[in-house]
């Protein structure tokens, strides 16, 4: 089988891994006066939202979340739903009441723009971008960031129900993709609706133990996932990671006579010492795979890929499909698929 250069760009870091302690922990049972989260966001956890980052424990510079792992950078004080791209929220997906409450105050206004683009000076003061604040009662409350311009909803002093609508995903304020920014606190201290800890508090071995504040049907959707592809496909070229939270029209489309032709795949959350196999294949012979170095450290997002340059002649018709694999400590975590059919 023909060989390509495997291809990792702009991945995204997330930082040191540990603060100066790790500190392992036990479940715990929720607080009495705690409110019972539901989703959110109205969209499929894994399909079409996905936990990019959750609340950072560590008390110090370090990283750590709630599973003794990085899934968060240093001082996030929440959990970031993300979309696929700015096309997926342009669409439109409800931002939801993870609880019935009160809103204590609301934000609208402020653009929709991808940081990285407009530099953090432009939100100075604004970091939450549009927002709503819920107060539950007995010092909770839930925050909801990153709304997208025009769709808050509600106003402040107006009781809302379990998933009402209070605005749509977006990307203001200090925001890198399309997602939102959902913080809970109990007198004015972030907590961690997956385990309900704190800045400073244990993490857990096991993830799978953790009680948290989510209710049955929310708990059932939100596992903890240590890394995952969140979207394959193939195009003319490699797109960046930029193309790709734009998403749309920012991506090459792959055709017979596109300069090449290549599958690519998108991870989330790799950690340390990862490495990403992409395979990918054809009618006329059509043949790529590569393979990674290790990652030196933890990775929020990364672009993989592999596949050829166009020689002369159009790419042949036909189905071609390609299969990226996750591989950590030697074994297969988790593996993508696509496929394309050329005209």
């Amino acid at each position: 089988m023909a060989r390509a250069l495997m291809v990792r760009l702009l991945g995204v870091g997330l930082g040191v891994l540990f603060g100066p302690s790790l500190l392992w922990g036990e479940p715990q049972l929720p607080a009495a006066d705690a409110p019972s989260l539901s989703l959110p966001v109205a969209c499929v956890p894994g399909r079409t939202c996905f936990v990019q980052n959750h609340v950072d424990i560590d008390p110090g510079s370090g990283v750590r979340d709630y599973a003794c792992a990085a899934a968060s950078y240093d001082g996030h004080k929440g959990v970031d739903f993300r979309l696929g791209s700015v096309a997926a929220a342009q669409s439109g997906v409800a931002v939801l009441a993870a609880a019935p409450g009160v809103v204590k105050g609301v934000r609208d206004g402020v653009e929709d723009a991808l940081m990285r683009e407009t530099g953090p000076g432009a939100i100075v003061g604004r970091e939450c971008g549009n927002g709503v604040v819920l107060d539950h009662g007995g010092g909770w409350e839930t925050q909801y960031c990153h709304l997208r311009r025009g769709s808050v909803s509600v106003a402040r002093g107006q009781p809302v129900a379990r998933g009402a609508r209070l605005g749509d995903v977006g990307y203001s304020g200090f925001a890198d993709f399309a997602h939102l920014h959902f913080e809970v606190r109990r007198d004015g201290k972030p907590v961690e609706p997956f385990s309900q800890a704190g800045a400073g508090m244990a993490c857990l071995r096991d993830p799978a133990t953790a009680v948290g504040l989510w209710d049955e049907a929310a708990a059932k959707v939100l596992t903890y996932v240590a890394g995952e592809f969140i979207e394959t496909g193939f195009a003319a070229a490699i797109p960046s990671t930029l193309d790709l939270e734009h998403g749309g029209n920012r991506i090459a489309t792959a055709n017979p006579m596109g300069d090449g032709l290549v599958f690519y795949a998108r991870l989330m959350n790799g950690r340390a010492g990862d490495h990403i196999r992409v395979v990918v294949s054809g009618p006329g012979g059509f043949a790529a795979e590569g393979s990674s170095a290790p990652l030196e450290r933890p990775k929020a997002i990364a672009v993989y890929a592999a596949g050829r340059k166009r020689r002369g002649t159009a790419f042949a018709s036909g189905l071609y499909t390609g299969v990226a694999e996750l591989v950590r400590d030697g074994a297969v975590m988790t593996r993508a698929r696509g496929s394309f059919e050329m005209p």
